[in-house]
């Protein structure tokens, strides 16, 4: 499943210039969400996944990533009883991500955001309205599969 095949479902522009679209889609089976950047010198990058909505047993699907040159990525689709999510960065400090979007069927909440490549990732909690954590993942290993990445991609 092709993110161009999808509808935007968000978008938005940072203040550095890189203008975002989250794109989002399929079925009960398999369904797509994807975030492309666009750079303020024209280059495209893209991340995301596919699968079931949500996997058994779990509230929110969780993807981070980047590409060779760009920035890192988190995208995310939760439970819609998910008000916001709470990223806890390696540095200690707490990013609070409110719902970019939501469809109805399936019933699905959206984040995503994008961060500095050297953005180190600790853990992310599914908050609901009244404060309650629904669900916490710990980050450990999209951290590590990172930093392989980078010292690979960047040369450390």
């Amino acid at each position: 499943m092709a993110a161009p095949e999808l509808p935007v479902i968000a978008a938005g522009e940072l203040p550095s210039g890189e203008r975002w679209t989250l794109r989002a889609g399929g079925t009960s089976d398999e369904f797509g969400t994807f975030l492309e950047t666009i750079h303020p010198d024209g280059r495209r990058d893209e991340g995301g996944m596919a699968g079931p909505p949500l996997w058994p047993g779990s509230i929110m699907n969780v993807y981070t990533g980047g590409s060779d040159t760009g920035m890192r990525r988190i995208v995310v689709r939760a439970d819609p009883r998910v008000a916001r999510l709470r990223v806890q960065l390696g540095d200690g400090e707490h990013l609070g991500l409110p719902p970019l979007a939501t469809l109805p069927d399936p019933a699905l909440a959206f984040f995503a955001t994008l961060l500095p490549r050297t953005a180190a990732l600790d853990s992310i909690t599914a908050v609901d309205s009244a404060g309650q954590n629904l669900e916490h993942q710990d980050l450990v290993r999209h951290e590590q599969a990172w930093q392989h990445f980078r010292r690979r991609t960047d040369g450390q």
